[in-house]
């Protein structure tokens, strides 16, 4: 087997090269930073070009398409939007050229901001239709999922969708978790939503369920088309900054507030994910408290 990975470099993808590796799997790093060679997707000639040259034709691959401009706010300058088009579509678009040409399965890294404007209160479904709110990040995630699900009948293509991801704090950038210990840090009072339903997510649950993902395309043993959502339990980020205060010991005071001109609800469905990769998602006083051991251990 071996693991091509856009983004390499990033938050999550930096931790799963790193499970990928210890497990002796080939992994070869698609970024234009920390890898050996730069790669752009959004000049597909060279992105093709540099998979074409270190694909082994003799092993099965998958392609994990982590690559993305992820800034969520609504005041981006025109550079940002540009950028933010030309990573999530057009560069969505390359790779997924650049694999149907190869031969290569595809994972597809989304997110839960594709139904950052839904209206509903019941988890969704992996079947339940994109309704992205008015941001470029949430309207160009969900144009690239579309990119992706128009291919499933010509090439295999899968989605992962992940939602607020924390842990790997020892990455330049912060995860949900550590954004929260950071504000307990600098500030007396913290202010936190608690009329807001999200799933933040374990980084080493993602990079397990990557793995696992990738062992079952290897085994043909997944339909094209199928999507997954891999995140973690459904919790408000005050009841989550609660849990982050009393587990890594943090003395600033929380204080509930409510969500105001933003979602409310972003829940996604695990249950048909569960049965698929064979396990359940961790809860968040377990997952804070493996990475408190983790982070302690360190020092």
């Amino acid at each position: 087997m071996q693991i091509f990975c856009t983004g390499s470099s990033g938050l999550v993808a930096s931790d799963f090269k790193k499970l990928v590796q210890e497990k002796g799997i080939k992994f070869i790093g698609l970024d234009l930073h920390g890898e050996k060679e730069s790669a752009d997707i959004t000049n597909l000639e060279s992105f093709k070009k540099i998979v074409e040259k270190n694909l082994d034709k003799k092993q099965k691959a998958a392609l994990f398409h982590f690559a993305a401009f992820t800034a969520t706010g609504k005041n981006l300058s025109d550079k940002e939007i540009e950028l933010c088009q030309k990573l999530n579509v057009e560069g969505t678009k390359n790779v997924l050229k650049a694999c149907e040409d190869l031969k290569i399965p595809m994972v597809h890294i989304s997110t839960d901001f594709v139904f950052s404007g839904g209206k509903k209160r019941s988890p969704y479904l992996p079947s339940d239709e994109l309704c992205p709110d008015e941001t470029y990040y949430s309207q160009t995630k969900a144009q690239a999922e579309n990119l992706v699900w128009e291919k499933r009948d010509t090439q295999h293509v899968n989605i992962m969708r992940l939602a607020f991801p924390y842990g790997n704090f020892s990455h330049p950038k912060m995860g949900l978790a550590r954004k929260i210990m950071t504000w307990m840090e600098e500030r007396p009072e913290v202010n936190l939503y608690d009329d807001q339903q999200i799933c933040p997510t374990p980084i080493e649950f993602i990079s397990r369920s990557c793995l696992k993902l990738a062992q079952l395309i290897e085994s043909e043993d997944i339909l094209s088309g199928v999507i997954l959502h891999v995140v973690g339990q459904q919790i408000t980020p005050f009841e989550f900054g609660n849990l982050i205060k009393v587990i890594f010991d943090k003395k600033a005071k929380l204080n509930p507030t409510k969500a105001i001109d933003t979602y409310k609800y972003m829940v996604l469905s695990t249950k048909e994910t569960e049965d698929i990769l064979g396990f359940k998602i961790p809860g968040h006083r377990q997952a804070l408290k493996a990475l408190r051991s983790k982070v302690y251990n360190r020092f």
